[in-house]
């Protein structure tokens, strides 16, 4: 009878990672060992560069089971579901309790040990999620659904007819929070537009009495330059119908009898 063989459960087979653009997608890898001896296991990949495992190798107790974290590197773009040619090979055998951490992995460089098992693990890469739709499902297919027309020999029928009552369609919460916000936004606006308006009313109507303020005060200020001016004229003569000869000979005449006398 043959010595035992290592088994080692491995979950999941296959190894999904659900895309995202520049970030680093982690799976967990678990490996479980039903057997009473303990065993050493490596992870290895066909895309070193692509991929980080930790630990990639180590040792499972006997009845017990490990973590492995397989991590996607952060990629741009995604590739396309379907053409990801990815691979995980787990490796894993019986390994003596004297056996360290450390030189787990050594046990696989150049068939140092016997009867190595191994079990291969395909990669499926996901597109990214979709965005959750802001309508319901129920809603959304009322909504989505056409509207059958009616044919050019039904139409006759209904053109002398009162018009049918239709229920108004319904909309989903957030749609009408949407409108009621559009409502109250729009009354705001036509509210602010208003207010400018007056305004600017009110702007024209105060320029227009700058205006007619600085227009009186204009004509005011030639009218006064020139009955100041007139003030400075000579004046030909008085109310009496005396003019300035006159005062002459009054004043020659005084002058005369004062000497006479």
């Amino acid at each position: 009878m043959g010595s035992p063989e290592p088994q080692l459960q491995i979950s999941p087979q296959d190894l999904r990672f659900r895309f995202e653009p520049r970030k680093n997608i982690p799976i967990t890898l678990s490996l479980h060992n039903p057997t009473s001896d303990r065993i050493a296991f490596k992870v290895k990949t066909t895309s070193p560069k692509k991929y980080c495992v930790r630990p990639s190798s180590g040792f499972v107790e006997p009845s017990s089971s490990r973590d492995v974290q397989v991590i996607m590197q952060a990629q741009k773009e995604f590739s396309g579901q379907g053409d990801c040619k990815d691979k995980f090979l787990v490796q894993y055998v019986f390994a003596s309790p004297d056996i360290t951490e450390a030189r787990a992995g050594e046990l696989f460089e150049n068939g140092r040990a016997n009867n190595i098992k191994q079990a291969k693990l395909r990669v499926i890469l996901q597109g990214p999620a979709k965005p959750p739709s802001p309508v319901p499902e129920g809603v959304e297919e009322e909504m989505a659904s056409p509207v059958k027309a009616q044919s050019p020999a039904v139409l006759p029928m209904y053109m002398d007819r009162a018009p049918m009552e239709v229920d108004p369609p319904r909309h989903p919460v957030g749609s009408i929070q949407s409108e009621e916000q559009l409502m109250a936004v729009t009354k705001e606006r036509n509210k602010l537009r208003d207010q400018v308006q007056g305004m600017e009313r009110d702007n024209a109507d105060i320029k227009r009495r700058l205006d007619a303020l600085q227009l009186q005060n204009t004509g005011a200020s030639k009218m006064h330059g020139n009955s100041a001016l007139d003030a400075l004229k000579p004046q030909s003569g008085f109310s009496g119908g005396f003019n300035v000869i006159h005062l002459v000979i009054i004043a020659l005449i005084a002058f005369l009898l004062g000497k006479l006398l």
